[in-house]
């Protein structure tokens, strides 16, 4: 069957497979899975994660199953304990949460970075970042698997947001405009980058960024253009400056617990990864179409779109490249030997996949590239043992 196909028969199921959710078994059965997320129910990742269970059964002619926890089981900072202890089966680790558990990993996560470096569609670098890094993950990077495995985990699958932006209450397109402003940062990428241009980096939490937006406590949040409906910015921000300053927030999407892979058939291991490839596609690409409609909504509301002009543009990109090279110092205080191949490494898996990615119409084609291109090619019988 063509990997497409299964993504399609996989939707029929995603309904079910999240609603599907409720009482906790003790322990997971033999051919039923436990899947916690930190996202509520009807969020774009709860639904993508929905695919992710659908294409699974599908793969597995049904006897590997997946429950879907929305928000209930495990949250984002339980994720990497629970499913070390066996709490859920799988789950998604927001690595950039567990700096010390995961350096390695975190390292190359970091490198998202280099989508404003690469020459391509800027709106599909997520597309390419992720496959980039699911194939540095598995086939690149031994201290990467071996920290997952530190934890009780088997990574398969990562997928990222669409390019971050400036969300402002006022217009940010010059290197002066920026100096002084106060800036929301998300994490460590853009609380170096907004220090490096002279602004002021604000550490609240999402959720807590619309009130600080309306009450003047802040100027501009660097986000996604999804948490413009998702956090409802769209309804306080008036300028939005697209090309600054770029990068996503990447995650290890569909960690599975060892002792549950290691149970599991080569046919059940190989549905999971197929699953994977579904679930990290169905994400991006809802990300990709929700930015879309976002930005159209923004425009019809009166915001105003901006690029950041040619100098102040040129001074970040300038800024990103050095960055890079200071990275692989960072991440060797960490621990992370090697650096400087391994930035290069994916610098090449980026040029490679922002090819393979630019006519990509539909997530059924970017499922069917990350698994082609990278979840086929795992060894089943060896990966994870």
């Amino acid at each position: 069957m063509k990997f497409s196909k299964m993504f399609k028969s996989s939707a029929s199921a995603l309904v079910l497979a999240v609603a599907s959710a409720g009482a906790v078994s003790t322990a997971a059965q033999a051919d039923q899975l436990r899947y916690a997320i930190g996202w509520p129910p009807g969020a774009l990742p709860t639904e993508a994660i929905g695919a992710y269970a659908g294409a699974v059964e599908e793969a597995s002619g049904g006897d590997v199953t997946v429950k879907v926890f929305p928000l209930s089981l495990l949250n984002f900072l339980e994720s990497t304990s629970g499913v070390r202890d066996g709490i859920a089966d799988m789950t998604t680790v927001l690595t950039p949460y567990f700096l010390s558990e995961f350096p390695a990993t975190n390292f190359a996560t970091e490198l998202a970075s280099l989508s404003e470096l690469v020459e391509g569609d800027a709106d599909r670098m997520a597309f390419a970042f992720s496959g980039a890094i699911m194939e540095y993950v598995l086939f690149n990077c031994g201290d990467c698997v071996n920290e997952f495995a530190a934890q009780n985990h088997v990574y398969t699958a990562g997928a990222g947001t669409p390019p971050y932006m400036l969300q402002c209450t006022k217009p940010v397109v010059t290197a002066e405009d920026l100096k002084g402003t106060r800036i929301r940062t998300p994490g460590a990428f853009w609380s170096r980058w907004i220090e490096a241009m002279g602004a002021i980096p604000v550490s609240i939490s999402v959720n807590e960024t619309f009130e600080a937006l309306n009450q003047g406590v802040i100027d501009c949040s660097a986000s996604s253009a999804s948490e413009l409906t998702n956090f409802s910015f769209i309804d306080v921000v008036t300028d939005i400056t697209t090309n600054l300053p770029g990068s996503s927030f990447v995650s290890a999407l569909t960690n599975v617990n060892k002792d549950t892979w290691r149970g599991l058939d080569d046919a059940g291991r190989t549905a999971l990864l197929k699953g994977s490839a579904v679930g990290a596609a169905d994400m991006n690409y809802a990300y990709f179409n929700e930015a879309r409609d976002n930005i159209a909504k923004a425009k019809e509301k009166g915001i105003t779109f901006r690029e950041a002009d040619a100098s102040l543009r040129a001074e970040s990109v300038e800024w990103i490249n050095k960055d890079i090279d200071d990275l692989v110092g960072i991440y060797a205080d960490r621990g992370v030997a090697n650096g400087e191949a391994g930035a290069a490494k994916i610098r090449e898996l980026m040029t490679k996949w922002v090819s393979l990615v630019k006519d990509v119409q539909s997530a059924e084609e970017l499922a069917d590239l990350y698994w082609t291109e990278v979840l086929s090619k795992v060894d089943v019988t060896t990966y994870g043992q």
